[in-house]
């Protein structure tokens, strides 16, 4: 049997945002997308995982517009908690997105390298008509590199946090709100 010895524990953590804040806001940034697309146009939410599937998936259930919903793994975490600024590319694999609309959708924006790497990835192998980004949090203060995000959920501080898709060595995704450890 193994036996679960993580050095932060659940009960350490302090609420950032409740299930309740975090589901009023993916329903206010789904009303903002579906009055900004064509309601007659396909849009390809495309989830970078793992992080990104709770919220992903939820957005998905409050747009009206017709949906196709694909997946990719990247890295650019180099010790779990910081991001190293180098994206690994795990799982690339995408169908044809030329000259249609891209939502791209991160549950995290920190450094921006991420965001980046999947923007320049889009238009350059695929010719995609509009590639857009949403994010549940934007860490603006970590920014290194510039990027447009169109959607921002919730802007926060310096904080490593965890929840809702948001893992500490993989675990911590399941839970229902965003908290963070304190220092």
């Amino acid at each position: 049997m193994e036996v679960l010895n993580l050095d932060k524990k659940e009960s350490e953590l302090v609420l950032l945002f409740s299930e309740e804040q975090i589901q009023n806001r993916v329903k206010e940034l789904a009303s903002r997308i579906n009055s900004d697309f064509e309601m007659n146009e396909t849009l390809h939410l495309i989830c970078v995982l793992k992080g990104s599937s709770f919220f992903a998936i939820d957005l998905s259930r409050h747009l009206k517009i017709p949906v196709q919903m694909e997946f990719v793994r990247l890295s650019s975490y180099g010790n779990d908690q910081t991001s190293c600024g180098t994206v690994k590319s795990v799982d690339l694999t995408l169908p044809d997105l030329s000259d249609k609309n891209v939502l791209i959708v991160e549950d995290i924006i920190d450094t921006g390298h991420t965001a980046k790497f999947m923007r320049n990835y889009i238009m350059g192998q695929h010719k995609a008509k509009k590639v857009e980004f949403v994010t549940l949090l934007d860490k603006t203060c970590k920014r290194e590199v510039d990027v447009k995000i169109s959607y921002s959920g919730f802007p926060i501080d310096d904080k490593f946090v965890v929840g809702y898709g948001l893992d500490y060595l993989g675990y911590y995704r399941n839970l229902k709100y965003i908290g963070y450890f304190p220092q």
